[in-house]
């Protein structure tokens, strides 16, 4: 892997051809034909305004982190449980909608459908179990239904919706541990849902593949060694496929045969290292760590785990965006690699 260039920008929420999106504690960058434009979101606490200062405070009190999802040009944003939309031909930043139980959603886990149709689920430490809902805006966000609920006691949270065009159908991960962690096949009216898996944590996923006759996912499970899953569309088995050093967050597609993931340290005894690893597959079959960050010797519980994380958009090997967290040398950190 050889670094072209290095930023502050702690997160790098899209990157294609032309068009950049990053964010630095609260303000938002949109870099687009060599111009760059900046906004600020709300922060109305001022204790939080003076820690966001500092790496560190940010990182202990979670404030580096947002969700920023480019839709037709516009943007939609999530930070400290509220989501906001942003007009980039007025500048104007609406908020649409306040989450229940969740600060954040997991990256890239809001994704959207041809005709337009925006989905994400509430991601949050959810210990009462209360019920968890998955979102849906037909207007480019700046409207928002609660198109689906999970009963209390049935999951922890929702790691991701994601659509599968070979099915115009939404797949939703959910988690964390005994019988809760399932994959969710839905229409898009969320009026025909069905479940797929035992609620254990082969289930357990963050991100998933879609090819014509296979769905693939990647573990993610610090309880357990994760595996890369290959699940048959016509008989709905499972197959298991390589064993991975620590618990999958993230994929990235290149091309219909090349792959990206991530995997994490965390806590348990499924991870194997104290490494964040980045992968590569060009078959869907062997993935094989091109680097490896190592963990910084901040502790786990208050200031993160080791995380590899990609930019949506699309990109080519020779110019891939990742950012990182909680490792050494490269924490708050965006990186773009040649990986050719």
């Amino acid at each position: 892997m050889k670094i072209i260039q290095q930023s502050n920008r702690e997160i790098i929420h899209f990157a294609e051809q032309d068009t950049l999106i990053s964010s630095r504690y609260r303000t938002i960058f949109i870099k687009t034909d060599e111009k760059e434009v900046s906004f600020k979101l709300p922060e109305k606490n001022f204790f939080k305004r003076v820690f966001g200062l500092f790496r560190i405070t940010r990182r202990l009190l979670r404030l580096d982190k947002c969700n920023v999802f480019y839709h037709k040009n516009n943007l939609i944003l999530i930070r400290q449980g509220v989501v906001y939309h942003y007009n980039s031909s007025t500048k104007a930043l609406k908020e649409t909608l306040k989450l229940r139980n969740c600060r954040n959603v997991m990256h890239q886990s809001i994704n959207s459908t041809p005709e337009g149709y925006i989905y994400f689920g509430e991601y949050g430490a959810n210990n009462e179990r209360t019920t968890v809902p998955v979102y849906r805006s037909i207007d480019g966000g700046l409207s928002w239904k609660e198109i689906y609920t999970f009963p209390e006691k049935s999951i922890k949270h929702v790691h991701g919706c994601y659509y599968d065009e070979y099915t115009d159908k939404i797949w939703v991960c959910t988690g964390d541990f005994k019988d809760e962690s399932w994959l969710l096949v839905a229409n898009k009216d969320f009026t025909e849902v069905k479940k797929i898996g035992d609620g254990q944590q082969k289930y357990r996923t963050c991100s998933i593949i879609f090819t014509k006759e296979k769905v693939h996912w990647l573990m993610d499970s610090p309880i357990e060694p994760s595996h890369h899953i290959i699940f048959d569309r016509k008989t709905e088995t499972i197959k298991i496929g390589q064993k991975l050093m620590g618990p999958a967050w993230y994929t990235k597609k290149i091309d219909d045969t090349t792959y990206l993931a991530t995997t994490t340290r965390e806590i348990g005894p499924g991870v194997l290292d104290n490494n964040a690893h980045l992968y590569i597959t060009k078959d869907l079959k062997n993935w094989v760590s091109i680097k490896q960050f190592e963990k910084d010797n901040w502790t786990m519980k208050y200031f993160k785990f080791g995380i590899i994380g990609f930019a949506d958009g699309k990109q080519s090997l020779d110019a891939v965006h990742i950012f990182l967290e909680a490792v050494k040398k490269y924490d708050g950190k965006a990186l773009l690699c040649d990986l050719s």
